[in-house]
């Protein structure tokens, strides 16, 4: 044993979330710089895990690995994440891929992703972050359905609405997707593949911005149709959470307007009072 590590990034909403066929799923849109990272200090004579109130379902995840396992003793977790929340930032889901590293890097166990997925999705719905890259996940029963890779080059101007959405509560809420909606998903799962594999970012834009719009059926956002005013000057994508409070704008930072679509960025910002999160290759701007 030895005092384990583990880290795990976090997101800035989803590409894409839906349902195909019947089985939901969210595609990941991973942000390296926010992240959360985990210490677990092991101890052989105690036999439970502690560390903070606020951590309760870290550290539930902790006990499941030891159950997994067959792992004895205890130990303390410390947690420490910049991830907002409450936002769809995947915070919680960060914290418990975080969690479960730590323990596995202490006792030098061969936690693989899939199991901490699995384990994940019996504590809550959680993103897909335990997976390298852009991957669709199925959300609620937590199983991998593909990875794509990595996403090309990109910039990202993001703003928080405000307030918090508890994601267990949202999710036990029946989503009323109709026919157009259901063949919406399936283009834009579609859309990213074919993206990714071209590094075509307009192709992700393109399947973004109408994932969105469906979303925008179940959990409206304020500010939505100034945002869409200003992806079509950079001919950019729209990013939600989707079960949460932040949305943005997915742009080509080379694009030949840029300092015409800042300029309108910045009186946005301005005239709303509102905070923005500024992403340039995984560098966070606030």
């Amino acid at each position: 044993m030895k005092v384990g590590k583990g880290k795990c990034s976090g997101t800035f909403g989803e590409l894409v979330q839906g349902v195909l066929d019947q089985q939901p799923f969210l595609i990941t849109l991973p942000i390296p710089v926010l992240k959360s990272e985990a210490i677990f200090i092991p101890d052989s004579i105690k036999s439970e895990i502690n560390g903070f109130r606020s951590n309760t379902k870290a550290l539930e995840a902790c006990k499941k690995v030891f159950q997994w396992f067959g792992l004895s003793g205890g130990g303390f977790l410390q947690l420490h994440s910049n991830i907002p929340r409450g936002k769809g930032m995947a915070s919680s889901s960060a914290d418990l891929v975080a969690a479960m590293r730590a323990v596995a890097d202490s006792f030098s166990i061969p936690l693989t992703d899939d199991i901490i997925s699995w384990i994940a999705s019996e504590i809550e719905p959680t993103d897909g972050v335990m997976f390298e890259g852009v991957v669709a996940f199925d959300y609620i029963n937590g199983q991998h359905i593909e990875s794509f890779g990595s996403l090309p080059p990109f910039g990202m101007i993001g703003i928080d609405i405000g307030g918090v959405i508890d994601t267990i509560q949202f999710n036990q809420q029946p989503k009323q997707y109709d026919r157009s909606d259901r063949h919406t998903f399936f283009e834009a799962y579609n859309l990213i593949k074919s993206g990714i594999k071209n590094m075509d970012l307009s192709q992700i834009c393109m399947a973004s911005t109408m994932s969105a719009k469906v979303n925008e059926k179940i959990l409206p956002k304020p500010y939505f149709k100034e945002i869409e005013r200003l992806t079509s000057i950079c001919q950019g994508g729209i990013i939600v959470a989707h079960s949460g409070t932040v949305l943005g704008i997915l742009f080509d930072p080379n694009i030949s307007n840029l300092e015409e679509f800042l300029l309108h960025v910045s009186s946005f910002f301005y005239q709303t009072k509102t905070v923005p999160y500024y992403f340039y290759n995984n560098q966070i701007f606030n």
